[in-house]
């Protein structure tokens, strides 16, 4: 479905990928992480079609959406204008939004919804494209804790549901191990690990099956517990 193959990115005197090879299968969700500064957005933006690496090549599939940290709504359209914004089918909107329970909010602004419900608009306008791929820039970041666990299992759910290809950048690492099949942490423009999760998310936080993961992909990070 996304093949990277010998990859490299630079930015002035900065790589920031360097010769990356990476194959993400249809239908798998991976998680990507990374200290700042290590290309994780880059690679997403690569793959978005939104930079064009320096060196290697990338194929992935023309149907792509991207959500983002910042649920980016149009603050003079209303919710159901937003997620409708560019399509010729209003039908697939009504549709998105009630996928993601927000049937009740498209005739509402923007600065109306809380921000678990923004980024739930925002993951209905990608949901509404049709995407075979779907891209995740930390999207749940700047959410409490409740709305964040709320939010992954949404996700969780509408991947299930639809298929999609999922490649999402995260800096959570519980969160990762939560939602994804595979877990890449990235490093010095490289994949320093790959780590395969059992079983099949949006797993419970609790599940004994995690144990351990953790730890694993904090010490591959080079932070100390």
């Amino acid at each position: 479905m996304i093949t990277f193959s010998g990859v490299s990115k630079r930015f002035g005197g900065t790589v920031v990928l360097d010769g990356l090879d990476l194959t993400v299968a249809e239908g798998e969700f991976v998680a990507v992480i990374g200290r700042s500064g290590t290309g994780k957005s880059t690679l997403l933006r690569i793959v978005a079609g939104l930079e064009q690496p320096d060196d290697g090549t990338v194929e992935s599939p023309d149907e792509v959406a991207v959500a983002f940290q910042e649920p980016r709504l149009m603050p003079w359209l209303k919710v159901g204008d937003n997620v409708a914004l560019g399509l010729r089918d209003q039908a697939r909107a009504v549709q998105a939004l009630a996928e993601v329970g927000l049937e009740d909010k498209a005739g509402a602004w923007p600065l109306q919804l809380s921000g678990g419900q923004a980024q739930r608009a925002s993951l209905a306008r990608a949901l509404a494209r049709r995407p075979r791929v779907l891209l995740l820039d930390e999207p749940f970041g700047a959410l409490d804790a409740l709305t964040k666990l709320e939010m992954q299992s949404l996700v969780g759910g509408l991947w299930r549901d639809h298929g999609w290809t999922v490649v999402m950048v995260t800096h959570d690492v519980d969160e990762a191990v939560r939602l994804a099949d595979r877990v890449i942490v990235l490093g010095d423009g490289s994949i320093k690990l790959e780590l395969t999760v059992p079983g099949r998310g949006p797993r419970r936080p609790d599940d004994p099956a995690l144990a351990g993961l953790g730890q694993e992909l904090l010490a591959a990070l080079g932070v100390s517990v």
